[in-house]
């Protein structure tokens, strides 16, 4: 696996590297999702000092390429920020009635897969990042789902505690209502095959 950065933040230094077009010819054609046929090179995505990945520069391509419908540049945007930048934690939490299903994402103070506990700010904050700039949802974090499957009706964290199911969930839990349209999925679902959902994201962890 290349070396990545998994800073959220873009420091000084790559913005002054990346800052204009001549500056941007000083580095390989591979830093940057599209190079034009004039030789313009567009959305970095490497550290300009060591060639590693930046999760920071992946999500700010990813979020421009959706803006400015460069639709192939997106796609090469979401697949390296789910390859390199995805931290995964699952949670079983869910309520299931017909087409629709109701679940925890994320659960302030509740340990994630990685031994992570997020804090009721940070689960806020994933949240409101999901719903302004991304919004997608893939099966297996690998296959992307289209509307023509499945189709978010909900995503938010609650302002008070709630129950679903038999368990009490805190408050500030971020909970999302899909509807399930693919008679495969719902299958899966009803088997107990699928039994949650799973982030794909990544955080900056304090020592």
């Amino acid at each position: 696996m290349p070396n990545v950065i998994r800073s959220r933040e873009i420091p000084e230094y790559i913005r002054e590297a990346y800052l204009t077009q001549k500056r941007r010819r000083e580095y390989p054609r591979s830093y940057f999702l599209l190079v034009t046929p004039e030789g313009e090179r567009k959305f970095p995505v490497r550290d300009p000092k060591t060639g590693a990945y930046h999760c920071g520069l992946i999500r700010a391509a990813l979020t421009r390429a959706g803006q400015y419908k460069y639709a192939q540049v997106e796609e090469k945007a979401r697949n390296l920020y789910q390859r390199y930048c995805a931290k995964k934690a699952e949670f079983v939490t869910k309520e299931v009635k017909g087409e629709m299903i109701l679940g925890a994402v994320l659960v302030p103070g509740a340990q994630d897969a990685d031994g992570d506990v997020f804090t009721k700010e940070a689960v806020c904050e994933a949240c409101w990042d999901y719903n302004c700039n991304f919004g997608w949802t893939l099966y297996r974090h690998g296959v992307p789902l289209g509307k023509d499957k499945v189709q978010l009706i909900e995503s938010y964290v609650t302002p008070a505690p709630v129950k679903i199911g038999d368990e009490e969930l805190p408050e500030g839990t971020w909970l999302q209502r899909w509807k399930i349209l693919d008679e495969g999925l719902r299958k899966e679902i009803a088997e107990g095959n699928i039994v949650g959902f799973s982030i794909g994201g990544w955080v900056e962890l304090e020592s």
